[in-house]
């Protein structure tokens, strides 16, 4: 939960969309080099001059302080985008926030994600529909504003997760998908026991990201389906949506796009 963060994005016409972001470390090195950032959905940003993200306080030693302070910084020149125009995923680039925090000598209080958690092909073909996943985020903008806290839910995968639903790297979740949960990050989380493809029943642990949460069909008044992404603010529109439960959600190997760009990012001169 500490990975998450909320994105409250200012529109060229001054209007504020939120959605949800995750720190994610891109092309990490041995020696610790690497890009911070925080992975979530273009529409979350589309539009957006600048981005505020309350981000929680550690102090010079690693220790929470429980405090938070909002950083907000343009958006311009601190994006990378996922090469496919389809796919909706980009990663806003954190060094603006490390910055502030350095200079306050303090850091923040983030977990960053990395590709050690993050799901493989491999995994996806050791899953079953009706796996319980959880999304943590901030479905209608909802947080808590004295702590700094994101939302958890729980739901289960809708769809043969090996398969790349309607021919993209995507699958589905039968959650309820509110606006300010685009994207939210989907995990495969176990504690104590699961049981496998086969049915056996294994101890420990075992947890991967899965995806990000990016849309969902909506029915409207007149009872036509449509896929919409996840909205990113609560307006006025001109059908009357109602979402009817579930999630398409982006696969975490599509992170892999990212990962190139940010490796080249780092190897500059």
């Amino acid at each position: 939960m500490k990975s998450v963060v909320r994105i409250e994005a200012t529109l060229n016409n001054g209007q504020v969309a939120t959605g949800t972001g995750f720190a994610y470390s891109f092309a990490r090195r041995e020696d610790g080099m690497h890009v911070p950032a925080i992975v979530t959905n273009k529409h979350v940003i589309e539009g957006a001059v600048s981005v505020s993200l309350p981000i929680s306080v550690a102090d010079a030693s690693g220790n929470e302080t429980g405090n938070f302070e909002v950083i907000t910084y343009p958006i311009k020149n601190n994006v990378i985008y996922h090469p496919d125009s389809e796919t909706d995923l980009c990663a806003l680039l954190a060094a603006p926030i490390h910055q502030y925090f350095q200079n306050k000598k303090s850091q923040p209080a983030l977990v960053h994600l990395d590709k050690n958690i993050t799901a493989t092909d491999a995994n996806f073909s050791e899953l079953l529909p009706l796996e319980e996943v959880t999304m943590i985020g901030y479905p209608n903008g909802i947080w808590d504003s004295t702590n700094n806290g994101s939302i958890a839910r729980r739901g289960i995968i809708a769809t043969l997760p090996e398969n790349d639903y309607l021919g993209k790297k995507q699958f589905v979740v039968d959650m309820a998908c509110f606006p300010g949960s685009s994207g939210s990050p989907v995990y495969l989380a176990n504690f104590g026991s699961y049981a496998d493809r086969n049915g056996n029943l294994n101890m420990g642990s075992r947890i991967k990201l899965l995806g990000i949460l990016y849309a969902g069909p909506q029915h409207t008044a007149s009872g036509e389906i449509v896929l919409t992404p996840v909205p990113t603010q609560n307006k006025p529109m001109s059908f009357t949506s109602m979402p009817n439960n579930l999630g398409y959600v982006i696969k975490a190997t599509e992170l892999a796009a990212l990962e190139s760009i940010a490796q080249s990012l780092l190897t500059r001169p």
